[in-house]
Protein backbone atom coordinates (compact mmCIF):
# COMPACT_ATOMS: atom_id res chain seq x y z
CA UNK A 1 0.00 0.00 0.00
CA UNK A 2 1.68 3.49 -0.85
CA UNK A 3 2.04 5.19 2.34
CA UNK A 4 2.27 9.00 0.99
CA UNK A 5 -1.30 8.02 -0.45
CA UNK A 6 -3.28 6.81 2.77
CA UNK A 7 -1.81 10.08 4.37
CA UNK A 8 -2.55 12.16 1.62
CA UNK A 9 -6.46 10.51 1.01
CA UNK A 10 -7.55 9.25 4.76
CA UNK A 11 -8.34 11.67 7.36
CA UNK A 12 -8.40 9.11 10.38
CA UNK A 13 -4.75 7.77 9.51
CA UNK A 14 -3.53 11.93 9.18
CA UNK A 15 -5.36 12.99 11.79
CA UNK A 16 -3.91 10.26 14.61
CA UNK A 17 -0.19 10.36 13.10
CA UNK A 18 0.14 14.22 13.25
CA UNK A 19 -1.39 14.27 16.84
CA UNK A 20 1.34 12.23 18.20
CA UNK A 21 4.42 13.47 16.03
CA UNK A 22 2.86 16.95 17.32
CA UNK A 23 2.66 15.47 21.02
CA UNK A 24 5.91 13.95 21.24
CA UNK A 25 7.82 16.50 19.06
CA UNK A 26 6.53 19.64 21.33
CA UNK A 27 8.83 17.96 24.34
CA UNK A 28 12.51 19.34 24.65
CA UNK A 29 15.23 16.60 24.67
CA UNK A 30 17.18 18.22 27.14
CA UNK A 31 21.32 16.93 28.23
CA UNK A 32 22.30 15.49 31.68
CA UNK A 33 25.74 14.97 33.17
CA UNK A 34 25.04 12.74 36.18
CA UNK A 35 27.01 13.45 39.01
CA UNK A 36 25.98 11.00 41.44
CA UNK A 37 22.76 8.91 42.35
CA UNK A 38 21.15 11.76 43.59
CA UNK A 39 22.69 14.73 41.52
CA UNK A 40 22.19 16.11 38.06
CA UNK A 41 23.43 18.69 36.30
CA UNK A 42 21.54 20.14 33.17
CA UNK A 43 24.17 20.40 30.02
CA UNK A 44 23.56 23.57 27.80
CA UNK A 45 26.95 24.00 26.12
CA UNK A 46 27.80 20.29 24.72
CA UNK A 47 28.08 20.38 20.76
CA UNK A 48 24.95 17.56 20.95
CA UNK A 49 22.87 20.07 23.30
CA UNK A 50 23.37 22.43 20.62
CA UNK A 51 22.30 19.85 17.85
CA UNK A 52 19.22 18.60 19.83
CA UNK A 53 18.00 21.88 20.22
CA UNK A 54 18.85 22.78 16.18
CA UNK A 55 19.64 19.65 14.83
CA UNK A 56 20.26 21.82 11.03
CA UNK A 57 21.36 25.60 11.01
CA UNK A 58 17.98 26.88 10.87
CA UNK A 59 15.95 24.17 11.46
CA UNK A 60 13.76 23.98 14.45
CA UNK A 61 13.33 20.87 16.64
CA UNK A 62 9.81 20.75 16.58
CA UNK A 63 10.07 20.32 12.82
CA UNK A 64 12.98 17.87 13.02
CA UNK A 65 11.00 15.77 15.79
CA UNK A 66 8.21 15.71 13.80
CA UNK A 67 9.14 14.53 10.29
CA UNK A 68 11.21 11.74 12.48
CA UNK A 69 7.84 10.78 14.14
CA UNK A 70 5.93 10.86 11.35
CA UNK A 71 8.36 7.96 9.56
CA UNK A 72 8.10 6.22 12.41
CA UNK A 73 4.26 6.26 12.72
CA UNK A 74 3.51 5.70 8.56
CA UNK A 75 6.66 3.19 7.89
CA UNK A 76 7.85 1.80 11.38
CA UNK A 77 11.01 2.88 11.04
CA UNK A 78 13.83 5.79 10.79
CA UNK A 79 17.05 7.06 10.03
CA UNK A 80 19.34 9.70 11.07
CA UNK A 81 22.35 10.76 10.09
CA UNK A 82 24.90 12.84 12.33
CA UNK A 83 28.32 14.35 11.12
CA UNK A 84 30.48 17.70 11.88
CA UNK A 85 30.16 20.15 9.49
CA UNK A 86 33.71 22.28 8.38
CA UNK A 87 33.22 24.33 11.59
CA UNK A 88 33.12 21.86 14.20
CA UNK A 89 29.74 21.34 14.60
CA UNK A 90 27.28 18.51 15.43
CA UNK A 91 24.34 18.42 12.73
CA UNK A 92 21.68 15.78 12.59
CA UNK A 93 19.99 15.25 9.04
CA UNK A 94 16.94 13.06 8.53
CA UNK A 95 17.23 10.39 6.17
CA UNK A 96 13.22 9.98 4.66
CA UNK A 97 11.91 6.37 5.44
CA UNK A 98 10.45 6.42 1.85
CA UNK A 99 14.26 6.39 0.83
CA UNK A 100 15.87 4.13 3.17
CA UNK A 101 16.18 0.26 3.28
CA UNK A 102 17.76 -1.30 6.15
CA UNK A 103 19.53 -5.05 5.78
CA UNK A 104 20.70 -7.51 8.22
CA UNK A 105 22.36 -10.71 9.64
CA UNK A 106 18.50 -12.72 8.98
CA UNK A 107 18.27 -12.17 12.85
CA UNK A 108 17.37 -8.66 12.94
CA UNK A 109 20.31 -6.99 13.70
CA UNK A 110 21.02 -4.06 11.15
CA UNK A 111 24.65 -4.30 9.18
CA UNK A 112 24.34 -1.77 6.95
CA UNK A 113 21.60 0.81 5.42
CA UNK A 114 21.36 2.08 1.85
CA UNK A 115 19.51 5.40 0.30
CA UNK A 116 18.17 6.17 -2.52
CA UNK A 117 18.94 9.23 -3.87
CA UNK A 118 16.91 11.48 -5.50
CA UNK A 119 18.82 11.58 -8.54
CA UNK A 120 18.46 7.33 -8.71
CA UNK A 121 22.06 6.66 -7.14
CA UNK A 122 22.20 4.55 -4.22
CA UNK A 123 24.83 5.50 -1.02
CA UNK A 124 25.47 2.85 1.58
CA UNK A 125 25.64 4.00 5.33
CA UNK A 126 27.03 2.39 7.82
CA UNK A 127 24.59 2.11 11.15
CA UNK A 128 27.62 3.81 13.28
CA UNK A 129 26.96 6.71 11.23
CA UNK A 130 23.83 6.26 11.99
CA UNK A 131 20.83 7.29 14.82
CA UNK A 132 18.14 4.71 13.82
CA UNK A 133 14.93 2.66 15.23
CA UNK A 134 13.06 0.11 13.48
CA UNK A 135 9.78 -1.87 14.28
CA UNK A 136 9.19 -5.30 14.78
CA UNK A 137 9.53 -6.71 10.90
CA UNK A 138 8.02 -10.38 10.03
CA UNK A 139 10.25 -11.39 7.31
CA UNK A 140 14.47 -11.59 7.95
CA UNK A 141 14.56 -8.16 6.50
CA UNK A 142 15.19 -5.57 9.58
CA UNK A 143 12.34 -3.22 7.92
CA UNK A 144 9.82 -2.89 10.16
CA UNK A 145 5.97 -3.41 9.48
CA UNK A 146 4.02 -0.24 8.71
CA UNK A 147 0.94 -0.03 10.53
CA UNK A 148 -0.23 1.04 6.98
CA UNK A 149 -0.70 -2.57 6.09
CA UNK A 150 -2.60 -3.97 8.98
CA UNK A 151 -5.23 -0.86 8.70
CA UNK A 152 -5.50 -1.64 5.46
CA UNK A 153 -8.65 -3.67 4.45
CA UNK A 154 -10.01 -1.06 7.27
CA UNK A 155 -8.19 1.89 5.17
CA UNK A 156 -9.99 0.22 2.15
CA UNK A 157 -13.21 -0.26 3.22
CA UNK A 158 -13.32 3.09 4.32
CA UNK A 159 -12.49 4.55 0.80
CA UNK A 160 -15.23 2.04 -0.91
CA UNK A 161 -17.97 3.76 1.35
CA UNK A 162 -16.72 7.27 0.73
CA UNK A 163 -16.63 6.83 -3.10
CA UNK A 164 -20.31 5.11 -2.55
CA UNK A 165 -21.50 7.98 -0.45
CA UNK A 166 -19.66 10.38 -3.12
CA UNK A 167 -22.00 8.70 -5.77
CA UNK A 168 -25.40 8.61 -4.12
CA UNK A 169 -24.84 12.61 -3.37
CA UNK A 170 -23.75 13.79 -6.94
CA UNK A 171 -26.69 10.99 -8.60
CA UNK A 172 -29.45 11.16 -5.90
CA UNK A 173 -32.20 13.88 -5.94
CA UNK A 174 -32.00 16.25 -3.61
CA UNK A 175 -35.27 16.59 -2.58
CA UNK A 176 -37.78 12.85 -1.79
CA UNK A 177 -40.36 14.16 -4.43
CA UNK A 178 -41.92 12.71 -7.48
CA UNK A 179 -43.21 14.66 -10.41
CA UNK A 180 -46.55 13.01 -11.21
CA UNK A 181 -48.35 13.59 -15.00
CA UNK A 182 -52.04 12.06 -14.87
CA UNK A 183 -52.98 9.81 -17.35
CA UNK A 184 -56.01 12.02 -18.64
CA UNK A 185 -53.60 14.68 -20.17
CA UNK A 186 -52.98 14.93 -23.72
CA UNK A 187 -50.64 12.36 -25.26
CA UNK A 188 -46.82 13.19 -24.37
CA UNK A 189 -44.91 14.18 -28.03
CA UNK A 190 -41.20 13.17 -28.25
CA UNK A 191 -40.23 16.33 -28.46
CA UNK A 192 -41.97 17.60 -25.43
CA UNK A 193 -40.93 15.07 -23.45
CA UNK A 194 -37.61 14.89 -24.39
CA UNK A 195 -38.01 19.10 -23.37
CA UNK A 196 -39.02 18.49 -20.01
CA UNK A 197 -36.53 15.91 -19.67
CA UNK A 198 -34.20 17.88 -20.41
CA UNK A 199 -35.12 21.08 -17.82
CA UNK A 200 -35.47 18.58 -15.29
CA UNK A 201 -31.71 17.59 -15.63
CA UNK A 202 -31.08 21.03 -14.74
CA UNK A 203 -31.90 20.97 -11.31
CA UNK A 204 -29.62 18.05 -10.70
CA UNK A 205 -26.15 18.90 -9.39
CA UNK A 206 -24.24 21.07 -11.68
CA UNK A 207 -26.94 21.75 -13.81
CA UNK A 208 -27.48 25.26 -13.30
CA UNK A 209 -30.50 25.40 -11.40
CA UNK A 210 -30.25 23.07 -8.59
CA UNK A 211 -32.23 24.56 -5.84
CA UNK A 212 -34.78 26.44 -7.87
CA UNK A 213 -38.51 25.80 -8.14
CA UNK A 214 -39.31 23.34 -10.80
CA UNK A 215 -42.05 25.14 -13.50
CA UNK A 216 -44.33 21.88 -14.08
CA UNK A 217 -46.03 21.79 -17.37
CA UNK A 218 -50.18 21.99 -17.44
CA UNK A 219 -51.96 19.19 -14.82
CA UNK A 220 -48.24 18.05 -13.26
CA UNK A 221 -48.07 18.03 -9.70
CA UNK A 222 -45.53 17.26 -7.13
CA UNK A 223 -46.23 14.82 -4.72
CA UNK A 224 -44.18 13.17 -1.51
CA UNK A 225 -42.03 9.69 -2.98
CA UNK A 226 -42.44 6.51 -0.81
CA UNK A 227 -40.65 5.88 2.90
CA UNK A 228 -38.44 4.08 0.58
CA UNK A 229 -36.71 7.04 -0.90
CA UNK A 230 -33.18 7.65 -0.17
CA UNK A 231 -32.56 9.69 2.72
CA UNK A 232 -29.03 11.15 3.42
CA UNK A 233 -29.21 9.98 7.01
CA UNK A 234 -29.19 6.36 5.37
CA UNK A 235 -25.63 6.87 4.00
CA UNK A 236 -24.53 6.87 7.71
CA UNK A 237 -21.85 9.17 6.61
CA UNK A 238 -20.58 10.40 10.23
CA UNK A 239 -20.86 6.98 11.80
CA UNK A 240 -18.70 5.60 9.41
CA UNK A 241 -16.16 7.71 9.71
CA UNK A 242 -15.98 7.85 13.33
CA UNK A 243 -16.03 4.04 13.30
CA UNK A 244 -12.89 4.27 11.04
CA UNK A 245 -11.20 7.04 13.32
CA UNK A 246 -11.57 4.68 16.07
CA UNK A 247 -10.06 1.88 14.59
CA UNK A 248 -7.17 4.07 13.55
CA UNK A 249 -6.55 5.65 17.03
CA UNK A 250 -6.86 2.08 18.78
CA UNK A 251 -4.24 0.61 16.34
CA UNK A 252 -1.74 3.72 17.08
CA UNK A 253 -2.87 2.95 21.60
CA UNK A 254 -4.13 6.20 21.34
CA UNK A 255 -7.55 6.78 23.20
CA UNK A 256 -10.13 8.19 20.39
CA UNK A 257 -11.65 10.87 22.99
CA UNK A 258 -8.11 12.68 22.49
CA UNK A 259 -8.64 12.91 18.78
CA UNK A 260 -12.10 13.76 18.53
CA UNK A 261 -12.83 10.40 17.31
CA UNK A 262 -15.23 9.75 20.40
CA UNK A 263 -16.92 12.29 22.65
CA UNK A 264 -16.11 12.01 26.43
CA UNK A 265 -17.26 13.87 29.32
CA UNK A 266 -14.90 16.17 31.64
CA UNK A 267 -13.50 13.73 33.83
CA UNK A 268 -12.43 11.22 31.64
CA UNK A 269 -11.14 13.73 29.50
CA UNK A 270 -9.63 15.11 32.31
CA UNK A 271 -7.95 11.60 32.97
CA UNK A 272 -6.99 10.82 29.01
CA UNK A 273 -4.81 14.08 29.31
CA UNK A 274 -2.78 13.32 32.36
CA UNK A 275 -2.36 9.74 30.32
CA UNK A 276 -0.89 11.56 27.25
CA UNK A 277 2.46 11.84 28.39
CA UNK A 278 2.36 9.02 30.30
CA UNK A 279 1.19 5.22 29.18
CA UNK A 280 -0.24 6.95 25.50
CA UNK A 281 3.33 8.65 24.97
CA UNK A 282 5.57 7.13 27.11
CA UNK A 283 6.80 3.93 24.93
CA UNK A 284 7.42 6.76 21.95
CA UNK A 285 9.88 8.77 24.45
CA UNK A 286 11.79 5.99 25.84
CA UNK A 287 12.60 4.32 22.17
CA UNK A 288 13.69 8.00 21.02
CA UNK A 289 16.19 8.11 24.24
CA UNK A 290 17.24 4.89 24.22
CA UNK A 291 18.12 5.43 20.28
CA UNK A 292 20.44 8.53 21.10
CA UNK A 293 22.15 7.33 24.54
CA UNK A 294 23.17 4.07 22.67
CA UNK A 295 23.94 5.27 18.99
CA UNK A 296 24.89 8.78 19.60
CA UNK A 297 26.23 10.02 22.85
CA UNK A 298 28.85 7.68 23.03
CA UNK A 299 30.11 8.59 19.53
CA UNK A 300 30.18 12.36 20.39
CA UNK A 301 31.23 12.69 24.18
CA UNK A 302 34.15 11.98 25.98
CA UNK A 303 33.45 8.17 27.56
CA UNK A 304 34.53 9.38 30.86
CA UNK A 305 32.11 11.78 30.70
CA UNK A 306 28.22 10.56 32.31
CA UNK A 307 26.35 12.43 29.84
CA UNK A 308 22.47 11.55 28.82
CA UNK A 309 19.65 12.33 26.51
CA UNK A 310 16.40 12.52 28.12
CA UNK A 311 13.02 14.48 27.11
CA UNK A 312 12.09 17.04 29.56
CA UNK A 313 7.96 15.14 30.47
CA UNK A 314 7.52 17.42 33.78
CA UNK A 315 7.66 20.79 31.86
CA UNK A 316 4.31 18.85 30.00
CA UNK A 317 3.23 16.81 32.88
CA UNK A 318 2.95 19.94 35.07
CA UNK A 319 -0.44 21.12 36.35
CA UNK A 320 -2.26 24.71 36.38
CA UNK A 321 -0.57 27.38 37.93
CA UNK A 322 -2.62 27.61 41.13
CA UNK A 323 -2.25 23.67 41.34
CA UNK A 324 1.94 23.58 41.44
CA UNK A 325 1.36 26.72 44.09
CA UNK A 326 -0.60 24.67 45.93
CA UNK A 327 1.73 21.44 45.76
CA UNK A 328 4.98 23.61 46.61
CA UNK A 329 3.49 25.26 49.56
CA UNK A 330 2.42 22.14 51.13
CA UNK A 331 5.82 20.12 50.21
CA UNK A 332 7.74 22.98 51.07
CA UNK A 333 6.14 24.23 54.22
CA UNK A 334 6.19 27.56 53.04
CA UNK A 335 5.62 30.11 50.21
CA UNK A 336 7.44 29.62 47.19
CA UNK A 337 7.94 32.76 46.02
CA UNK A 338 9.23 36.18 47.14
CA UNK A 339 6.67 39.20 47.15
CA UNK A 340 9.09 41.18 43.71
CA UNK A 341 8.74 37.45 42.17
CA UNK A 342 5.02 38.04 42.02
CA UNK A 343 4.92 41.42 41.35
CA UNK A 344 7.04 40.88 38.38
CA UNK A 345 4.54 38.04 37.58
CA UNK A 346 2.24 40.57 37.53
CA UNK A 347 4.03 43.05 35.51
CA UNK A 348 4.61 45.09 38.77
CA UNK A 349 7.40 47.00 39.76
CA UNK A 350 9.79 45.61 42.81
CA UNK A 351 9.45 47.05 46.43
CA UNK A 352 12.10 47.15 49.46
CA UNK A 353 12.60 44.21 51.24
CA UNK A 354 10.41 42.47 48.77
CA UNK A 355 13.11 39.73 47.88
CA UNK A 356 13.29 37.80 51.37
CA UNK A 357 10.92 34.62 51.45
CA UNK A 358 8.57 35.30 54.25
CA UNK A 359 8.18 32.42 56.38
CA UNK A 360 4.60 32.24 58.02
CA UNK A 361 4.92 32.42 62.44
CA UNK A 362 3.33 29.34 62.58
CA UNK A 363 6.17 27.52 60.17
CA UNK A 364 9.07 26.93 63.03
CA UNK A 365 10.65 23.99 63.93
CA UNK A 366 9.15 21.89 65.93
CA UNK A 367 5.52 24.40 65.02
CA UNK A 368 3.14 23.36 62.24
CA UNK A 369 4.71 20.95 59.15
CA UNK A 370 2.61 23.33 56.61
CA UNK A 371 0.40 26.44 56.79
CA UNK A 372 -2.10 24.65 55.60
CA UNK A 373 -2.74 23.07 58.33
CA UNK A 374 -5.43 23.46 60.77
CA UNK A 375 -4.78 25.46 64.20
CA UNK A 376 -5.86 23.13 66.78
CA UNK A 377 -6.28 20.40 64.78
CA UNK A 378 -5.64 17.03 67.46
CA UNK A 379 -2.18 15.60 67.11
CA UNK A 380 -2.42 12.18 65.11
CA UNK A 381 -1.34 10.30 68.54
CA UNK A 382 -4.53 11.64 70.45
Amino acid sequence: MNEAAVLKNQPAVRKVTTFIAESVASVPIHLHRRISDNDRERVTDHALALALREPLPRMTSVRFWHDVMMDRLIHDRYCIVWAFDRDERLTLTRIPAKRTKFYGDGFGDVRRIRVAMPDGSTVKLEPSQCVYDVGYSVGSSPNGLSPIETLSDILDESREAVGYRRSVWQNGARIPQVVRRPATAPKWSKEARSRFMRGLEAYRRGGGKEGKWLLLEDDMEITGASASAFRPKDTLDLEGRKLTDIEVAAAYHVPPELVGSREGTYSNIDAFQKMLYGPVLGHHFARNEQAINAQLVPDVTDGDDPIYAEYAIEAKMRGSFLDQAKVGQTVVGRPTMTVNEWRARMNMSAVDGGDELIVPMNVTVGGQASPTDVPGRPADDE
